[in-house]
């Protein structure tokens, strides 16, 4: 008889084994071969009976699952590796989940009572293992079967455990909001655990929480001071103070208690972090007011330290507070403008950032020429290798237009200084992307409104426009250039060599709305440069205006069968202008007597450009202009148009034809008693259109013509590319909306449809406003003076500055005597920001969007939540009451019963279980049996009835106490014989 020979397994590669075996190999492809050479193997291990080698499996998947190599096959080999009873097992199994599981995995609703099993093991590091798996794959299933488990485990003796239980009951709130209710009061409690960890990570959650509905977590303010104020824990505060930077906002009386505590910390904390956290809830929970000089100069001075130290995050985050600060107490940040000028220069990209945000608010009118030099040495690069990235240089051409444009230029003293410094940010940042858009706005803006530099202005622009390294790099300016150009042509030194650039330009070259402002602005530089009177038109200049309008003609010709509407509505408007330009000059010959221009070159032209002068226009100004009496903009001008089908027709056929006849049978009437006239005849012959009646037309003529008319017209419509066919349930609508309007009057008509259009227009007469978010005033910065190094007073001590000469700046134009005093006269700014793209999303975040609406307080406002609540209520109520009125009963039995004499209770229970035993025996003999058993139930039945008459007797001869004692007997013998009952029953059934 052969033997059973045991078999081994066939593979026993350890992890260590696959680590070394991968790095091993020399090529990529053979590190592939290798990995799936692994994975087949793991595939045969897995379904091994041995644990050891299952788990071992497990774990060399989990490997190869960080490298990148998918393992959802083995979710349910997985799952029996987490069941192991075996520590070391069950760990690889949890980590295995925790890598691998995901919210579609299929065998995650099999490791539910598993869970439970684990939780409630008898060694905490199971416990604690258990937790740690539901942290990472926890489902909203999971979340609520789980919840009431995971509170229990929040009471465990073990502080480790009840640490990671508050800690896990974060993920069970996002998975399943509506636990936080009844687990708020345990959470609660953690606040006052006697370990320090569980304090720590309650207050962990409990931070976190706030950030999404922070009114809900007001009440534990007592609680969360008492640990900021005794707590010596630095990273536990940090999380208190941020917790209070959320709930200040909403409780202003928060600010006095909090302030002296935090002061405290600040004055005395050496923890960077935990400074920072102060000085930001201090400004961050609105705690630091205009009028608390005092706090802010303290937070100021602190934050500089830590423009002291080597960490580059130090300087990072004492910027953003700086930034914070800024908006509130400018001048005192200003103190420290060397430390943030510093920054500026700094190789961190980050902090360079930070900085040049910071300084737009620094700046005045001393310290903007070094500012704007400083930062646009930056964006010359030193050196190839050396190029700072594309987004960071146009942020700091963004930050130069800011500071200074930034209240209608109050810091600019010399705008000749600043268009030289738009002419050199356009040249020194070609190849950007749409920042030429934004500096050709703002040479467009000073244009507008400084006119004292408009001559200067006027000549930058005709330099960008001729230069075609800025056509090529930098195509966004040309578009206000040419526009500033066009619109101010009277100061251009040369006009006719600004047209030949114009003109030079070709199709395609350029985007269309730049074609449209280049042929815009063509004709008025010609209507300055040819229509000037004070130049004789001798034949010289007849001829070069001939030769340069003909080279307009030949431009626009080009440009009149562009595919841009705009651009050939133009060039089709004005180049028929020019062409009777052309004949007019033509026309006069060679005739030198007349040095006058013709008039439609001196006149007419001139006359259509140079009537008004264009002023700068508040974005405002049409809000301001009052509607006029009696106008309703939400009132139509007609009555809707509804097309009529082929049931209209025929009622407006058959409805001539009646008036037809009418019209016919009067005229006989007429002519009956009236001698025929030539005239006569003819108006009785006349219909109401003038047409000439004849005899009425047959039924047959009728139809076939209303046939013939309505095949044309489907015809028609079906060949008409424009026409949009109706479908069924409009046409019918619309008959039914045509038969009901003409049944009703014209009057109610059109008061119902004012009616309704009032009524609509009442509900919400702003429903259709946009929020203009750009109209929002921003604070304005008064700066006196900044605080610079010693050294720089010093030198700028010997030499007294001169007072820079006064420019007048055009205000924008509005309705009314003044404008507003919450806005910003200056939309260059907001224009800006128009074309400027969006930022996007941060990543990294957790998806908390079930506890934005939770709230602790009040429950959620649902009528049949709220009456589903009521009546288990009052179910509650009517078992309590059940409950309390069974315990009174059985409270009365038991006092009766101790009145009563224990030898009438046994009689009356042995006679109650002698009648309960023939009551059994009647139920369980069958047949034959029948008849004894009757007549021993009546023989027991008399002897009971006699026992019951004496006993009668002896309750008469008692008191009236007996009677109810007598009375609860009964009751427990009834109760005893049910039982005995019950077990003959069972008796019988066995047998």
């Amino acid at each position: 008889m052969a033997t059973r020979v045991r078999k081994t397994p066939l593979f026993k590669k350890s992890l260590h084994d696959l680590i070394r075996g991968i790095r091993g190999c020399k090529d990529p492809e053979s590190t592939d071969k290798y990995i799936r050479d692994a994975i087949s193997e793991c595939r045969q291990e897995v379904m091994a009976q041995d644990m050891d080698v299952k788990s071992m499996a497990v774990l060399k998947l989990s490997y190869l699952q960080m490298l990148g190599y998918d393992m959802a096959w083995a979710s349910f080999n997985v799952l029996e590796v987490m069941s192991s009873p075996k520590f070391s097992q069950k760990r690889i199994g949890y980590l295995a989940a925790m890598q691998s599981f995901g919210a579609d995995t299929d065998v995650l609703m099999l490791t539910t009572n598993m869970l439970k099993k684990d939780l409630a093991s008898a060694n905490h590091l199971d416990v604690a293992m258990a937790i740690s798996g539901i942290s990472n794959i926890v489902s909203p299933g999971l979340a609520r079967d789980l919840v009431d488990d995971l509170m229990r485990m929040m009471n465990h003796s073990k502080p480790y455990v009840r640490k990671k239980a508050v800690l896990v009951m974060y993920k069970i709130f996002l998975q399943f909001p509506e636990a936080l209710r009844s687990s708020f009061p345990r959470l609660r409690e953690k606040l006052e655990d006697p370990e320090i960890s569980v304090v720590s990570a309650t207050v962990n959650v409990i931070c976190e929480l706030a950030k999404k509905h922070p009114r809900n977590y007001l009440p534990l303010a007592p609680q969360l001071f008492q640990i900021l104020t005794t707590s010596s824990n630095n990273w536990m505060l940090i999380k208190i103070i941020k917790l209070f930077a959320s709930l200040a906002p909403i409780e202003p009386r928060l600010k006095a208690k909090l302030i002296p505590p935090i002061t405290n910390i600040i004055q005395t904390t050496t923890a960077m972090s935990l400074l920072y956290e102060c000085i930001s809830c201090i400004v961050a929970g609105g705690m630091l007011g205009k009028d608390d000089e005092q706090l802010a100069s303290m937070c100021v001075s602190k934050l500089r330290v830590f423009f002291e130290e080597t960490d580059q995050n130090l300087k990072f985050v004492g910027l953003l507070a700086y930034n914070k600060i800024v908006l509130i107490h400018p001048l005192l940040v200003a103190q420290n403008a060397d430390v943030i000028m510093d920054c500026m220069d700094d190789p961190d990209l980050s902090i360079r950032e930070r900085a040049v945000e910071l300084v737009v608010y620094l700046v005045n009118q001393d310290t903007l020429f070094e500012v704007v030099k400083r930062l646009m040495l930056q964006l010359i690069p030193q050196s190839r290798e050396h190029v700072l990235p594309e987004p960071y240089r146009v942020e700091v051409v963004r930050r130069i237009l800011d500071m200074c444009s930034n209240n209608t230029y109050a810091n600019v003293t010399n705008f000749e200084w600043y268009i030289a410094v738009l002419v050199d940010l356009v040249k020194i940042t070609e190849g950007i992307k749409d920042i030429g858009t934004e500096i050709g706005l703002e040479l467009q803006n000073v244009a507008v409104r400084v006119r004292s530099v408009r001559d200067y202005a006027v000549s930058a622009a005709a330099k960008m426009l001729s230069e075609r390294d800025v056509m090529m790099q930098s195509p966004g300016v040309l578009k206000y250039a040419a526009w500033v150009v066009g619109e101010y042509a009277a100061y251009l030194e040369d006009p006719s060599s600004v047209i030949e650039v114009l003109t030079a330009l070709e199709p395609q070259v350029l985007p269309n709305d730049i074609e449209a402002v280049y042929i815009q602005a063509i004709p008025k530089i010609y209507a300055v440069y040819a229509g000037d009177n004070r130049v004789p038109w001798v034949n010289s200049r007849t001829k070069h205006v001939l030769e340069l309008t003909e080279r307009i003609v030949a431009f626009l010709e080009r440009y009149s069968t562009s595919m841009d509407i705009e651009v050939q509505e133009r060039s089709v408007e004005f180049l028929e202008l020019f062409r009777l330009v052309v004949l007019a000059i033509n026309e006069r010959g060679d005739d030198e007597s007349d040095l006058s221009p013709p008039l439609l070159v001196s006149r007419a032209i001139p006359g259509m450009f140079s009537e008004w002068e264009l002023n700068p226009v508040s974005a405002k100004a049409q809000r301001r202009i009052p509607i006029p009496e009696g106008l309703d903009l939400d009132e139509q001008f007609n009555d809707p148009v509804y097309y009529s089908e082929s049931e209209d027709e025929e009622e407006v056929l058959i409805r001539q034809q009646m008036l037809r006849q009418q019209e016919m049978m009067a005229a006989k009437n007429m002519n009956s008693g009236q001698p025929k006239s030539s005239s006569g005849s003819k108006k009785s012959k006349k219909g109401r259109k003038g047409e000439t009646l004849s005899d009425p037309p047959t039924e047959s003529e009728d139809e076939e013509e209303m046939k013939k008319r309505r095949e044309e017209r489907r015809r028609r419509q079906a060949e008409d590319p424009y026409y949009i066919l109706e479908s069924e349930k409009v046409v019918s609508k619309s008959r039914r909306k045509s038969k009901s309007k003409r049944t009703a009057s014209s009057s109610s008509s059109s008061s119902s449809s004012s009616s309704s259009s009032d009524d609509e227009g009442g509900v919400a007469p702003m429903r259709n406003e946009k929020l203009d978010i750009d109209s929002i005033p921003i604070m304005k910065l008064e700066i006196a003076s900044i605080a610079v190094p010693p050294d720089s007073k010093k030198k700028k001590g010997k030499k007294s500055r001169a007072q820079p000469a006064r420019v007048e700046i055009a205000r924008e134009e509005t309705f009314g005597d003044a404008p507003d005093e919450d806005e910003d006269t200056s939309n260059a700014a907001s224009e800006r920001r128009a074309l400027r793209t969006g930022g996007g999303k941060a990543i990294l975040r957790v998806n908390a969007k079930g506890l934005e609406e939770l709230d602790l307080e009040e429950p959620e406002d649902d009528e049949a939540g709220r009456l589903e609540v009521e009546r288990f209520k009052a179910e509650i109520q009517q078992a309590r009451q059940k409950a309390a009125d069974a315990a009174a009963a059985e409270l009365q039995v038991e006092a009766t019963h101790l009145v009563v004499k224990k030898k009438k209770k046994a009689k009356v229970v042995k006679k109650v279980k002698k009648s309960s035993k023939k009551e059994k025996k009647e139920k369980g003999e069958k047949g034959e049996k029948k008849e004894k058993e009757e007549n021993e139930e009546k023989e027991e039945a008399e002897k009971a009835e006699e026992a019951e008459e004496a006993a009668a007797v002896e309750e008469k001869e008692q008191e009236a106490e007996a009677k109810p004692a007598e009375e609860a007997t009964a009751a427990e013998g009834e109760a005893e014989s049910k039982e005995e009952e019950k077990e003959a029953e069972g008796t019988a059934a066995e047998a």
